[in-house]
């Protein structure tokens, strides 16, 4: 039977790249509530990236809160590969 447990791990931000197919784009208000939450709660959510070995690295889903990680230095996120 195969392992079906999420594996998170805690990858250097500067390994992830956003998908150039992300269409989404966040009000002022939306950034500003994920800053404060990321500052008062941390990640609850990993960020979902690719594990193919061409697209290794390739977020597929949370490319907001990396956005917003990026731009508040921090330098681990949580990851699961798929």
């Amino acid at each position: 039977m195969k392992n079906n447990k999420l594996n998170i791990v805690y990858v250097p931000i500067d390994q992830l790249r956003l998908s150039e197919y992300n269409p989404r784009k966040w009000s002022k208000e939306a950034i500003g509530h994920l800053k404060t939450s990321i500052k008062k709660y941390g990640f609850v959510d990993p960020i979902i990236v690719n594990s193919a070995p061409e697209r290794r690295g390739v977020v597929i889903g949370g490319h907001f809160r990396l956005t917003i990680a990026q731009e508040l230095g921090i330098a681990e996120v949580p990851v699961v590969y798929l």
